[in-house]
């Protein structure tokens, strides 16, 4: 597959993401391409789906692993006979009311502009005050800078389920935040232009090759200029032969057992990401194993616990994390190997784990 191709979102994230008409929906044709999305076999659903999954993509087994995927037909296209292709998120503050007549945005799509500062308390409609995650959890002091989000989903090889999950589980949380957020799969975004708007880049799940020679340019120059970078799940099975971005990431993934419940051990509580869980932390999610311990260049935040589940090939021994940050070229990375299952982005613990990794990511 080549590099840098753009892929879609589905039209259900775009409808979820316009909420109270804080979120200006963006969507174009995609140039005859459809997206595909891939369902683990292996992994049969943990208590209730709070969202449907996505459809399944063409077989295929993640690397190391014995988990092989099925394939279905690929998701429709929007109501208008388009594919949605990226969301855009930014929300105002109380007294700063969005501007009719928004003007096109990067790549045809377009968004509604906000005046609001960044550091504007986030206007949280009914519907999301509504959301069984509760979002006074998860305010943000209004005094602090707001992150500029990317949230990037492509996926070159085996993707997951999970990722529309995950990405609109995102865009609420930006809108109680107040972050200002932007969800693409389309690798385009990644050149000194597309990315001078955010200061940290989300990997959301992102397999293979995604990036091509001059994006991964532009990524590196970004990380370089003070900025963060924060890996989701299988961002470690991605760009394998990109050295830099192995550093970046921390370690690659090895193998994973079948979804099953382990329990997590806080190495570091006072990481932002991290201050919140109890110090043993029992939950249900497919438990990777990584090529190399990377334990010597980052500051582990959570380890497996491997007495508590069956590892596998996955197994690491005594020493087995699972989630951690560093300072990496002039930025901030943070990565956590949790996120696989759609369920995992309804856990209000999870979904403040990667609260805390983002904005310590962006400099918070």
């Amino acid at each position: 597959m080549s590099k840098g191709r753009s892929k879609a979102l589905p039209v259900r994230l775009l409808r979820a993401a316009a909420l109270g008409g804080l979120v200006g929906a963006c969507a174009r044709s995609g140039a005859g391409e459809s997206s595909t999305a891939g369902r683990d076999s292996s992994a049969p659903a943990q208590g209730v789906n709070p969202t449907p999954a996505l459809p399944a993509a063409p077989g295929h087994v993640e690397p190391g692993s014995s988990t092989t995927e099925g394939a279905v037909p690929p998701p429709p296209a929007s109501d208008d006979g388009s594919t949605p292709t990226s969301v855009e998120s930014s929300v105002p503050g109380p007294s700063a009311p969005t501007t009719p007549g928004a003007a096109p945005g990067a790549g045809g799509a377009t968004t509604v502009p906000v005046s609001a500062p960044e550091t504007a308390t986030t206007v949280v409609d009914a519907a999301v005050a509504a959301d069984p995650v509760a979002s006074d959890r998860f305010e943000r002091d209004a005094t602090v800078p707001a992150p500029r989000v990317l949230v990037f989903s492509a996926t070159a090889g085996y993707r997951h389920a999970s990722i529309e999950d995950g990405v609109e589980a995102l865009v609420k949380l930006a809108e109680q935040r107040g972050w200002r957020l932007r969800a693409t799969e389309d690798a385009n975004v990644f050149t000194a232009t597309g990315l001078e708007e955010v200061n940290v880049v989300v990997f959301l799940s992102t397999t293979g090759d995604v990036l091509d020679p001059d994006q991964q340019l532009a990524f590196e120059r970004f990380i370089r200029a003070g900025n963060g970078y924060v890996g989701v799940h299988a961002a470690s099975d991605t760009e394998y032969d990109w050295p830099w971005y192995g550093g970046l990431v921390g370690a690659y993934f090895n193998a994973h057992p079948e979804i099953q419940r382990a329990t997590i051990i806080v190495e570091d509580g006072s990481h932002a990401a991290t201050r919140h869980l109890p110090t043993g932390w029992t939950r249900t999610d497919e438990w990777y194993g990584f090529r190399t311990n990377p334990r010597a260049q980052v500051d582990v935040l959570l380890a497996l616990d491997e007495s508590s589940y069956s590892a596998g090939q996955s197994a690491m021994g005594e020493d087995h994390p699972i989630a951690w940050a560093h300072e990496y070229d002039g930025g901030r990375a943070f990565y956590t190997a949790l996120g696989h299952t759609p369920e995992s982005y309804g856990e209000s613990e999870f979904l403040q784990h990667l609260v805390g990794g983002i904005e310590w990511a962006a400099g918070l």
